[in-house]
Formats: structure tokens, C-alpha cells, sequence
């Protein structure tokens, strides 16, 4: 029998019992999950989770969002979300009322008890959360809206003979059939009797790198450098092309938003502030943030001492050691002008929580360890963007600290990358190489 009920009355209403980390992940999901006339229900346990997150860090504002969005529905006396009270826990004495995840799965339960609604489903980003429901013969689903594949993402060879090669501009264009699954700012690395350097004719040999633009590719100046900073390889197999790639990319200020994702050590943090540096004339200001999240996804945050400044600090740190790096690079000269650039707020670190209520003109804004971001708050960066910013993240799709919320799927870095790559404005280099040191190199293939 379906859920039409006979004699002319309305067929009952499906129904979603939404867990706290599915609005955190997503405020918009409050939305989205009514859809189709279906009825979103938030047991009382996640008001209350809701509640105690609004001061964190890292989610905080998510939180404060999902708050905003439902007392906006419950006020209009929209029956389409129903906030639960009191789940009955008849018959689960393995579960505990106090924990929010078993009164999520408790709710479920009772709503299919009372028999008033159609389908009950469960979604939960929680794997336990979801196991407890099905066992007790709930459907439960994973909140999939925003998932993406994850692409093999790879530098693509081309044959490019000298004679195609434009002199004057240093660039080329290719047959249709070669540019095939290349898209607009990607790199590719060339095969060529060309060399850029000498301007004459050699021997093939992996001579250079070019970004497509349109219908022809740029040639990437050999001599590529930001701060005294140039592509730099371990392996001893000629150039790291991956950050000539991403360098082209970062000084190119037609490109406004550029994704640097791999493994640790590949120079994604010390290429984006080094770029941002070199340009400095060209922004009002440098902001570097970062996802305050620990390890495990523990939050720690309030029990560190000091302001807010002081709590950031062992966030920083890595950001400080690579601006220490480049004071380092060219002897005194780069130490004296980024130490004069902090001293003045023309570099300035921010928590992530305070720039996304912000609107941000002419600057260069750095986000790294952005694969602990959610889609949701890659859209709330992005849309700050005014006039003349450019905004680059960096992060590693293989060192998700919010393992609870987030995968290599629901990460906020894949989905922006997915859905934001292939446009004249936007950039994207996933690095293949270590370059921190042999070990470091060793450890990100075999471990």
C-alpha cells in the first residue's frame, strides 16, 4: 500500500529528521531538504547542539547561520519544519537520551511510531549515526548534494614543434583533437625542440610549460619567480613544472581565484604568500587565514589563553615559518620589506570566522588548509570577493582534519574545484611532488 491514503484525503507528507552536523556542514540544507513537499524535522537536542557551537572557531558561524534560518521559517508558522521534543526511547534501552546522536535516531523512531507521516528518512555526515538508524529500520543516507568525484588531476604532455611557436608572444596553438580535456588556465607541460631561453631550436626534451587561454596556450617564462622564489624539484627528473604552473597562475592578475591542492610539502602555502608579496602593489592588503581546526576535529580553542590573537597563534605557526622562509631569500632585502609589510597591516592574519563578514577590495587573501572547509563555506569566502581581490586556497585532499564531517567527496576544496574550474578567472594545479625534503617526499607516497 502507498502512502495515498483512500476516500480523497491528502497522502501523508515524507519527512527528513535532519542530524547537527548536517545544518553545520550546510545551513542552506534547512532549505533544500524541504523540497518536494517534504517536512524537515530538527529534534530539540540539535536547537540545543546548535547552541553550544555558535562560539566555535572553525563551525561557529555556521551554527549561528542554521539558528538564523529556522527561527525565520518557525516564525512564520511554517508547518514545512518541525522542531521535535521528547523522542520516545520505548524499546531502545542500548540507547542514551542524553546523547544528541541517539536522540536524533530515537526521533526517527517515534515518527514512525505515530504513523501521521509518509517515508521517514534519516540524514546524518555521521557513519554511527546512520548504522544505529538502518538497524532499527530507518532509512539513512549521507547528505549528498554537494559530494563530487574527485577527478585524477595531472599535468597533460603536448608535442609542440618550434615552428608552431609565436616568437614575438612566446605562444601556440594546437590541433582541437590535442587541447581535448584541457581546460581554460590549465597547464601543460611540452615536449618540444624549442627552448624559451635561447629562443633557438634543440634537441626534444621536456622544454617548457604553458597555460591555455582561449583558443591558444602562453608559454611560462623560464625565469618564473615570486620574491626571489623559483619552481624548486627534488627528484633529480629535470623541473618541478607543477609550480611553474602555479606560479604563472598566482602572478597572473586576470586570474582572480586559484585552487593549489596536494600532498604536504609541495610549496602551496610559501608560492601563494610569496605571489602575494611580489604583487603587493597591486592590493590594498595581504590577508592570510586559516580553518582553526585540531586534529581528531577536538575543540580546544577555549581553553588556550589570550584574545583571539593569542588563540590563533598555534594555527599561524606554519604560515609564520613560511614568511620566515622567504625573509630568507634574498638576504636582507626581503627580511626588511615583509617585516615592514606586518608592522603596517599590509600582511595581516585573520580568523576565519571574522572575514567571512567581510567584503574585501583590492587585496590578496591566502586560505590555506582549505580541505577542512565545507562547499558551504567556500561560497560564503568567495561571494566577499569586491573589486580587484584575488583569493587563492591551498590545501590537501589527503589531510582532512574534520574527518567526522568531511571526506575527500564532501570537501568544501572538491566541490569549489569541480564547479568553479574551466573559467578565464579561475585557476586550478594539483602538485604531484614533495619538495620538503627526501623523507617528506618518501613518507606522501608510501604512507
Amino acid at each position: 500500500m502507498d502512502n495515498n491514503s483512500k476516500g480523497g484525503k491528502e497522502p501523508k507528507k515524507d519527512v527528513i529528521v535532519a542530524d547537527t552536523n548536517i545544518l553545520v556542514h550546510n545551513p542552506s540544507s534547512i532549505i533544500t531538504l524541504r523540497k518536494n513537499g517534504k517536512v524537515l524535522v530538527i529534534p530539540w537536542g540539535v536547537i540545543l547542539e546548535l547552541n553550544g557551537l555558535k562560539e566555535r572557531p572553525d563551525i561557529g558561524y555556521d551554527a549561528r547561520e542554521a539558528i538564523r534560518i529556522i527561527e525565520e521559517i518557525r516564525k512564520d508558522n511554517d508547518d514545512s519544519l518541525i522542531i521535535f521534543r521528547n523522542p520516545s526511547f520505548r524499546n531502545l534501552a542500548d540507547l542514551d537520551r542524553r546523547i544528541v546522536d541517539h536522540q536524533v535516531v530515537a526521533t526517527a523512531t517515534t515518527l514512525r511510531k505515530k504513523n501521521e507521516f509518509g517515508n521517514i528518512e534519516l540524514i546524518s555526515r555521521d557513519h554511527t549515526v546512520r548504522i544505529l538508524a538502518r538497524e532499527l529500520g530507518i532509512k539513512a543516507d549521507d547528505y549528498l548534494n554537494e559530494k563530487v568525484d574527485i577527478p585524477e588531476y595531472c599535468l597533460k604532455e603536448v608535442n609542440v614543434k618550434s615552428e608552431i611557436v609565436s616568437k614575438k608572444d612566446l605562444s601556440f596553438t594546437l590541433r582541437d583533437s590535442d587541447m581535448e580535456g584541457i581546460g581554460e588556465n590549465d597547464g601543460v607541460i611540452c615536449y618540444s625542440d624549442f627552448n624559451p631561453a635561447t629562443m633557438f631550436n634543440g634537441k626534444w626534451r621536456k622544454s617548457f610549460a604553458s597555460i591555455r587561454k582561449g583558443n591558444f596556450f602562453s608559454i611560462i617564462p623560464l625565469n618564473i619567480s615570486a620574491m626571489g622564489l623559483t619552481p624548486y624539484s627534488l627528484n633529480g627528473d629535470g623541473e618541478n613544472w607543477y609550480q611553474y604552473v602555479a606560479l604563472a597562475q598566482l602572478l597572473n592578475p586576470a586570474i582572480k581565484l586559484v585552487f593549489l591542492q596536494g600532498g604536504a610539502g609541495s610549496g602551496k602555502t610559501l608560492l601563494a604568500i610569496a605571489s602575494a608579496i611580489e604583487q603587493r602593489k597591486q592590493y590594498r592588503q595581504i590577508i592570510v587565514t586559516r580553518p582553526m581546526v585540531h586534529l581528531e576535529d577536538e575543540d580546544r580553542m577555549g581553553f588556550l589563553p589570550g584574545d583571539e590573537k593569542a588563540k590563533m597563534s598555534p594555527w599561524l605557526r606554519p604560515i609564520i615559518q613560511a614568511i620566515d622562509l622567504l625573509k630568507e631569500v634574498d638576504d636582507s632585502a626581503n627580511k626588511s620589506l615583509i617585516e615592514k609589510m606586518i608592522e603596517n597591516k599590509k600582511i595581516d592574519f585573520e580568523s576565519l570566522d571574522y572575514i567571512r563578514g567581510m567584503t574585501f577590495f583590492k587585496t590578496f587573501l591566502v586560505v590555506d588548509e582549505s580541505q577542512n572547509l565545507t562547499p558551504h563555506q567556500f561560497k560564503t569566502i568567495i561571494t566577499r570577493a569586491g573589486e580587484g581581490t584575488k583569493i587563492v586556497f591551498t590545501g590537501d585532499l589527503g589531510q582532512i582534519d574534520r574527518r567526522r564531517r568531511l571526506d575527500k567527496n564532501s570537501s568544501g576544496l572538491a566541490y569549489a574545484i569541480a564547479t568553479m574550474k574551466d573559467h578565464p578567472s579561475v585557476g586550478v594545479t594539483n602538485f604531484k611532488e614533495t619538495v620538503r625534503s627526501p623523507l617528506a617526499k618518501l613518507a606522501e607516497e608510501r604512507m
